[in-house]
């Protein structure tokens, strides 16, 4: 690796791991959110009455009030796990919790709702602990929309595991698998599916394939999209955009689908129907499983981002997302924005809780976020992010051109920077398309900077690229630029998803492509390093890679993991003190308990072995230590 090469794969750490290059003023400010003691866990959804209060569900089935003088009152209490609320009074709510879509009334004024009345349900419910209803939100003309969980076929013991099938369920029950078994089933009608509800309560199944869609959002536009969770045929997560009848990849929910003949189904005929992100979250740089998108509406009071899209994720970060439609689909880039361990220096105040997947702005600009914890990591909370009025130096935006991507900045950049082909290192990648869990980078390969056209007022700059094409997520690592004070970009990386270029060309799979036979991938910069014979550098640096791609998000830049969840290498000894055999079986194989995935399918047995002669080494603890 070359010495430049050096500075721009550093700098590209720091700012994805958290400790960013730029000494900016501080721009966005994180603060708790007090609420009574007698709120218990998560927060499950966070809104607002159109006369402003803030409206939170709590995971445990409570419906709290806060109103302008920030005084707080129950409105409704012994709800099904809600995940979702239409405040469309300060006396009438619309709650989405798991057997239906409630409407709740507070008739008398006394501030708590007297009536529930069911306006729909129509879907099948088994006792599988993980059959959520994603959402909600509702358009003008006043239809609802949200999302089915899969069933999780994971169990805590094997006594309830035995005990599951025998329970009641309602709907038609169907246990067979479409193509393969996998992690998440569809068991009962509409699971992994997303739907509409009528105001006279008709159910409307609109879209299949999802695993875990859990974040609905509505565009200023009502064009619907919502997140998926990366795992069992889901490569990876991202901003999906849903219209009727499309097919967004997991197959266990197809066999609810009006005329679907399993016999004839395969995996090709699912990848050639298959609709891709139109914003991929690349897992691991951007978070590992994101929640509800919002749009930032405040006309610059949260910055200079209005009309863009923040997402919190279950792993402590944010992430901050643009769009534009080309060739009548939406696509577009997505960047960090808050979170890890390490505070970026445009941060201030509290730490962003992990666990972090519904947000709302607020009447004043601000946005709340709402942690809830799960499966043992996370924590339970609320936030609130302002904005200062100092803007940090930033990449505003990314748009596609007939040959590259045209770039705005939030401040003026240094034009010797800004002009500089060698400010820009692009690297594009795609995805498997495979019923295993999740996909490593594949087909991954730097794209030359042919040419830049900066405007000489220095917030924008046009790259032509050697080559582009459609179906790639491109990755645009930005460390060398400066503001005209001297400053770096507080966040130097973002991720474009070319589904289509202008020309109107575009790739069957979307951002993915079917694996060959016997296949096995290795990222471009570790090819120099994939050997048996590798030196100890080489390893440690493929493995700092494979960290940052798929560790980072729960074990964090610092190695301190996530609250009850993802281990803490540093504080914690006992974590690395197991052999290099067993953990490398943990990584290979997943640790269900702890809810770690299984990494088998995503990288190879040397990315293995790298990045835990990464972690030993970044951590300081050599196999044994502790046992000493």
């Amino acid at each position: 690796m070359t010495p430049l090469a050096l500075v721009r794969f550093a700098a590209l750490l720091a700012a994805i791991l958290g400790g960013g290059t730029s000494a900016a003023r501080a721009g966005y400010r994180i603060e708790n959110v007090p609420y009574p003691a007698e709120i218990k866990a998560g927060i499950a959804a966070v809104t607002f009455t159109p006369a402003g209060s803030l409206v939170i569900a709590t995971r445990l089935g409570d419906i709290w009030v806060r109103n302008g003088a920030g005084d707080w009152r129950v409105f409704a209490r012994g709800l099904d796990e809600p995940l979702g609320i239409v405040a469309e009074s300060e006396t009438r709510m619309f709650i989405a919790h798991r057997p239906e879509l409630l409407q709740a009334d507070d008739t008398d004024g006394d501030g708590r709702a007297e009536t529930f009345e069911s306006i729909g349900g129509k879907w099948g419910i088994t006792q599988n602990y993980h059959e959520f209803f994603y959402g909600l939100k509702r358009d003008r003309a006043g239809r609802f929309y949200g999302a089915l969980a899969l069933e999780s076929s994971s169990a805590a013991n094997q006594a309830q595991r035995e005990l599951y099938p025998t329970l009641p369920y309602r709907g038609t029950r169907r246990t067979e698998n479409v193509l393969e078994a996998t992690g998440h089933r569809s068991e009962v009608p509409w699971r992994g599916w997303v739907v509409s509800i009528t105001p006279d309560g008709e159910l409307v199944p609109l879209a299949a394939g999802f695993r875990q869609a859990n974040g609905i959002g509505l565009s200023p536009e009502e064009e619907l999209f919502v997140t998926d969770n990366q795992g069992d045929y889901k490569p990876s997560t991202g901003l999906l955009h849903v219209e009727k009848g499309d097919f967004h990849g997991h197959a266990a929910s197809l066999k609810w689908e009006p005329g679907f003949d399993p016999s004839k189904v395969t995996t090709e005929s699912l990848w050639r129907r298959l609709k891709t992100p139109a914003v991929v979250f690349p897992h691991g740089p951007l978070g590992v499983s994101p929640g509800e998108p919002v749009w930032d509406l405040s006309r610059g009071k949260f910055g200079p981002y209005t009309g863009q899209v923040f997402t919190g994720d279950y792993s402590r970060i944010v992430i901050r997302a643009s769009l534009e439609k080309v060739g009548g689909d939406w696509q577009g880039a997505a960047f960090p924005f808050l979170g890890r361990n390490v505070a970026a220096p445009y941060e201030t105040g509290e730490k962003l809780k992990a666990g972090t997947t519904r947000g709302a702005f607020a009447p004043d600009g601000s946005l709340y976020l709402a942690a809830t914890a799960g499966q043992g990591a996370g924590e339970d909370g609320l936030q609130r992010v302002t904005w200062d009025g100092q803007t940090s130096p930033d990449v505003q935006d990314v748009r596609l051109t007939d040959r590259g991507f045209r770039l705005s900045f939030t401040r003026h950049m240094r034009a010797d920077t800004l002009a500089n082909t060698g400010s820009y290192e692009i690297t594009r990648f795609r995805y498997y398309y495979h019923y295993k869990y999740g996909s490593p980078w594949v087909d991954e390969a730097r794209v030359e900077v042919k040419s830049v056209t900066p405007e000489s007022d220095g917030l924008t700059a046009t790259l032509e690229l050697a080559e582009l094409k459609p179906g790639y997520i491109y990755e645009l690592s930005l460390p060398l630029l400066r503001t005209r004070d001297g400053e770096a970009l507080a966040n130097p990386v973002g991720y474009y998803t070319a589904n289509r270029l202008l020309n109107g060309e575009f790739a069957v799979g979307g951002t993915t492509r079917l694996p060959r036979p016997g296949e096995t991938s290795l990222g471009a910069r570790d090819v120099n390093a994939a050997t048996e014979k590798s030196s100890r550098n080489e390893m440690i640096s493929a493995g700092e890679r494979v960290y940052r791609l798929y560790c980072v998000a729960c074990h964090q830049p610092d190695g301190r993991g996530v609250l009850g969840g993802a281990a803490n290498f540093v504080d914690d000894r006992s974590r690395l003190a197991k052999t290099d055999t067993q953990l490398l079986e943990a990584i290979t194989n997943g640790v269900e308990t702890k809810g770690m995935p299984a990494f088998g399918a995503i990288v190879t047995p040397f990315q293995r072995r790298a990045v835990l002669t990464y972690i030993r080494t970044r951590f300081g603890q050599e196999e044994g230590e502790a046992r000493k």
